[in-house]
């Protein structure tokens, strides 16, 4: 069971890694089908083994990804969900099966349209005029692209026609015309300047920027296909014809769309933009399937991450040949060495793919990898991107077998085999410089202290430089140590300065896990701090204490004994903690007195889970501050506080006009009134 959970653990934060490059960067290095995929795995293995601790900050019950740092954020009126994704028709008849069961009628419409590839984005009108432009961002806030939205010609600044709603959000997607983006990487290639991967690419890339290149972003394309808040006076009852009230009004849709009450004609539809999908003139991934009446859409109602009224359909990646050309051996932060086959470069549906992780040795056994060889690379919707096959009868007779390294591929000391023989791992621990700079990076990013800026790039030049070789060291950088890096500008380095002292507040489970304790990752780190109160309890438990632990098996708690009983990591923990302020992440109820606080005598809602605190305890320091905590949502609601992936509380209070409380903000009172 242990393994399992390391596994799900494991799975969950490359998700996030995954979910941040593709929604914050707009840089993805996996296919869309390899990251449905993953979900889709990741949802199995949770229903599956039921560890309910490790759900509570999943990515699969999270929407899109944190922003990113420098531009403004803006609260979507109504969440900005996202869709599910099926890829074959039994999974589409799967969805079609509980619709009709829900909603207990035979015939249904449904609205069909192109799930265009690109970046998706809310609009906000007032009285017709464009005032917000916001990405994704987490489904409750976005980043605000208002400025660089008006540049692009297709969305219009100011609505025409009648009825014109007071507050209006269009919800749609940003794009790039695949005769555009040739021309952009033609002209970058002349230029000697960075080209773009593909159009999802480039229309992220344009769109986030901060200093405007105002000729490339006029290539940008808005296409709208759907709406967030939309007035119930204007008595449109059906999801097209709120479509066409939006097409009167301005607003480019796609002239794609088709109305359909049977899945004969559904599917026939699929195939059909299938086959046209080459032909057209920019990018899409699948079509997009919603229950087309809004009364029914209302029925069937939203789970806390997407409409249970709609999903994606998309299109099955391809297979692609390539070559071996060799294989490299990273390392981790606790040791182990992965091979990684680097090929050469292919492009699979809008990805090129130049290097494929092995995993560990068995796989290359398994697959009896020679360098040289000809393999077949799969990602596709249903297996894990990975290379599949062998194709042997192109194998040379130059063809070098890959064998197990015998010694680190960093500091050259022995490697070791782990006890289940298929990890092997460098002996040298943080001696070695690739452990230590992944170890460092591991401490300074969204598992640890999330200092940002300070990428695995810039810290391993500052290992380089002997400028820091501890977890202490960087609370010793000056802005003369950082500016004496190549490549690194002013405002960067004053920004990582600036988030290195907003960091220095800390939970003990997220300091814990910024530790880097092999197997100890956010989730047992905040089983483990549940039972020790103080950073000091944590320290001075034995071994006996950590075996008590539900949820935490020997073998981790033999790793986490160990790591805080060696001396030097003793040192080290004290010398943090002179730095940083690390708190409980259970406030002690008896210490929360009444003062003057905006909580008290306020009726309080909560919608979405919280991260720093159980929803029990929130209850009871609102109590403590002499509020009064409400089940539902009513015009006589003060205030609600929105965690993650809020649910119809969080939708019908912003119908309310309820006063909006993120956890920092609760956070901030509860230091406050300690």
């Amino acid at each position: 069971m242990t393994f399992i959970k390391n596994y799900i653990l494991r799975l969950q934060e490359k998700i996030r890694y995954y979910g941040y490059l593709y929604y914050s960067l707009g840089s993805p290095i996996i296919s869309d089908s390899r990251y449905d995929y993953l979900i889709k795995k990741l949802k199995y293995l949770e229903n599956k083994y039921k560890f309910t601790w490790l759900k509570k900050d999943s990515p699969t019950l999270t929407i899109g990804s944190p922003g990113l740092l420098g531009l403004k954020k803006y609260k979507h009126i109504t969440p900005m969900l996202s869709l599910n994704h099926v890829f074959t028709a039994s999974d589409y008849l799967n969805f079609y099966t509980k619709v009709k069961v829900f909603l207990k009628e035979q015939k249904i419409n449904f609205c069909c349209e192109l799930k265009i590839d690109g970046l998706a984005i809310n609009l906000i009108y007032r009285k017709g005029t464009l005032k917000k432009a916001i990405t994704r961002g987490d489904g409750i806030t976005g980043e605000d692209v208002t400025s660089n939205i008006y540049l692009i010609s297709s969305i219009p600044k100011q609505l025409c026609g009648f009825n014109l709603p007071r507050t209006l959000e269009v919800r749609g997607e940003i794009f790039m015309l695949k005769s555009d983006f040739a021309r952009l990487n033609n002209k970058a290639i002349n230029n000697h300047t960075k080209t773009f991967s593909n159009t999802r690419n480039a229309s992220s890339g344009l769109l986030l920027q901060k200093h405007l290149k105002t000729d490339a972003i006029k290539n940008l394309v808005f296409c709208c296909h759907g709406y967030g808040y939309f007035p119930d006076n204007l008595n449109m009852f059906d999801h097209s014809s709120r479509l066409i009230q939006l097409k009167n009004w301005g607003l480019p849709i796609s002239g794609y769309s088709s109305i359909f009450n049977s899945n004969a004609d559904i599917l026939n539809f699929y195939k059909k933009i299938k086959s046209i999908r080459d032909f057209l003139d920019f990018d899409i991934d699948g079509i997009v399937i919603k229950v087309n009446s809004i009364i029914f859409q209302n029925k069937l109602g939203y789970t806390h991450k997407a409409p249970r009224w709609s999903v994606a359909l998309k299109f099955f990646d391809k297979e692609k040949v390539s070559k071996i050309l060799k294989v490299i051996y990273q390392i981790g932060r606790t040791g182990v060495i992965t091979p990684v086959a680097q090929i050469e470069p292919i492009c699979i549906s809008g990805v090129t793919i130049r290097k494929v992780s092995l995993h560990n040795f068995n796989v290359i056994k398994q697959l009896d990898l020679h360098i040289g060889d000809v393999v077949t690379v799969k990602r596709s919707g249903d297996v894990i991107p990975k290379i599949v096959s062998v194709v042997k009868c192109y194998r040379s007779n130059h063809a070098q077998r890959v064998v197990s390294p015998k010694l680190c591929p960093v500091c050259k000391s022995k490697i070791k085999l782990d006890d289940n023989s298929v990890k092997v791992r460098c002996s040298s621990g943080v001696m070695c410089k690739g452990q230590l700079k992944k170890l460092l990076y591991y401490f300074c990013s969204k598992h640890g202290l999330n200092i940002y800026g300070l990428g695995y790039k810039i810290i391993s030049k500052l290992v380089d430089n002997n400028y820091i070789n501890n977890f202490s060291d960087f609370f010793n950088l000056t802005y003369d140590k950082l500016s004496n890096l190549d490549d690194i500008g002013k405002k960067t380095v004053l920004n990582i300065i600036s988030s290195i002292n907003q960091s220095k507040n800390i939970t003990l489970s997220k300091f814990l896990c910024a530790l880097g304790i092999r197997d100890i990752g956010l989730g047992k780190s905040k089983i483990i701090t549940k039972h020790f109160t103080s950073l000091n309890n944590l320290m001075n438990a034995n071994i006996q204490d950590f075996y008590l632990i539900k949820g935490i098996g020997l073998n981790t708690a033999h790793y986490l004994f160990n790591f805080l009983n060696n001396k030097s990591n003793k040192e080290m923990v004290f010398h943090l903690s002179k730095n940083l302020n690390i708190y409980s992440d259970h406030i002690n109820r008896n210490s929360i007195v009444h003062k003057s606080n905006i909580l008290f005598n306020k009726r309080i809602a909560i919608s979405g889970s919280l991260q720093t605190f159980f929803r029990v305890e929130v209850i009871n320091i609102i109590k403590k501050l002499g509020g009064h905590v409400t089940s539902n949502v009513s015009k006589n609601t003060d205030y609600i506080i929105v965690g993650k992936n809020p649910g119809s509380k969080f939708i019908k209070s912003r119908t309310l006009n309820t006063k909006v409380m993120l956890e920092h903000d609760l956070l901030k009172i509860i230091k406050i009134c300690l």
